[in-house]
């Protein structure tokens, strides 16, 4: 185990997660969603076609310069040429429109419900990612289906530097922390400012509760 990223083998128990983790230390958990729910959520398909409707808000994010487009799109947007880049489509408050997706919220019974923002679910591409971050909030990343890479930082960042001339804040810098692969089910909690990156290594989802 690592002295910051604990490997734990389900979610923590309420006062596990707030005597050793909350705003502390990031873990990863394994196989915490089952399949029950995992069927159930959101398809890469029902996704695109949210991110259609005028009050989905959306973003696609090309691996190629980072440049974003913001929604809603077209399928002539989906079918468009990315040259052989990644991409990534991002949509927010996913839980308003998709009940069944809502019921993810269930796995995080010990946060108070007031605490909790929405369920942002985004879709990539082999090789896409949103580059290094930080959030300024408490989230869990839910892998839904296919696979993704975190690299997770080791503390807090404290002076962070973006690259310039983006609408995306991406990290400068790149992230340096532990890196751990996730797949269905598994659960990374990251807490605030921690800075971490995810690179998809086969299409995949991914559900942010923030």
């Amino acid at each position: 185990m690592s002295d910051t990223l604990a490997i734990l083998d389900a979610l923590p128990a309420p006062a596990e997660f707030y005597g050793r983790y909350w705003n502390v230390r990031p873990f990863l958990a394994r196989d915490a969603i089952g399949d029950t729910v995992l069927d159930r959520l959101i398809a890469p398909k029902e996704l695109a076609a949210l991110a259609m409707e005028d009050t989905a808000r959306s973003r696609l994010v090309s691996g190629a310069d980072w440049s974003c487009r913001f929604g809603p799109f077209s399928e002539d947007d989906f079918a468009a040429d990315f040259d052989g880049f990644p991409w990534s489509l991002l949509v927010q408050n996913v839980d308003q429109f998709h009940p069944p997706t809502a019921d993810l919220l269930r796995a995080f019974g010990f946060a108070p419900r007031w605490l909790v923002d929405d369920i942002m679910v985004s879709f990539s591409t082999a090789g896409g990612g949103i580059g290094g971050h930080i959030d300024s909030y408490h989230v869990f990343l839910v892998q839904g289906a296919g696979r993704r890479r975190w690299t997770v930082g080791h503390t807090p960042v404290q002076d962070e530097v973006y690259v310039d001339g983006l609408d995306l804040k991406i990290l400068k810098h790149p992230v340096d922390g532990d890196t751990v692969e996730v797949g269905p089910g598994d659960v990374l909690y990251m807490p605030p400012r921690y800075a971490h990156e995810g690179t998809t290594l086969e299409d995949a989802l991914t559900f942010s509760v923030g």
